[in-house]
């Protein structure tokens, strides 16, 4: 089973992408703490972190540059809607820094998970 990592600030993404994923039978850990990413990744081991990009905290660009560096076997997903710029620039950003994947938002849930099933 594959364990999955969220981070989302919004509410009702983050829970929705939990229950989808745990409904798929994957172990999800979501949280909207940007800054405990490191821990995280500690404690429960994911073979997939996805994380929006722009948060109040932490931006998911922080993130996956973070990530890339410490932990280059975990399989990065970013998720944008944009923000002050169009959200190809971020998604654009965030595959040049390591990104394995990115997804617009808003997406489907089928679309999240024929991702997630066909990366590598």
């Amino acid at each position: 089973m594959k364990k999955i990592v969220i981070i989302e600030d919004d509410d009702a993404i983050r829970e929705s992408l939990t229950e989808i994923l745990l409904l798929n039978s994957y172990e999800v850990l979501a949280t909207d703490n940007a800054l405990e990413v490191s821990d995280i990744i500690v404690n429960f081991k994911p073979d997939i972190l996805i994380t929006d990009i722009i948060m109040p905290d932490k931006d998911g660009i922080e993130i996956i540059i973070e990530i890339r560096k410490k932990y280059p076997d975990i399989v990065l997903i970013a998720i944008s809607g944009g923000g002050r710029i169009d959200s190809e620039s971020y998604l654009n950003t965030a595959r040049y820094l390591g990104a394995n994947a990115t997804l617009k938002k808003p997406f489907t849930h089928e679309q999240l998970l024929d991702m997630i099933k066909n990366i590598k």
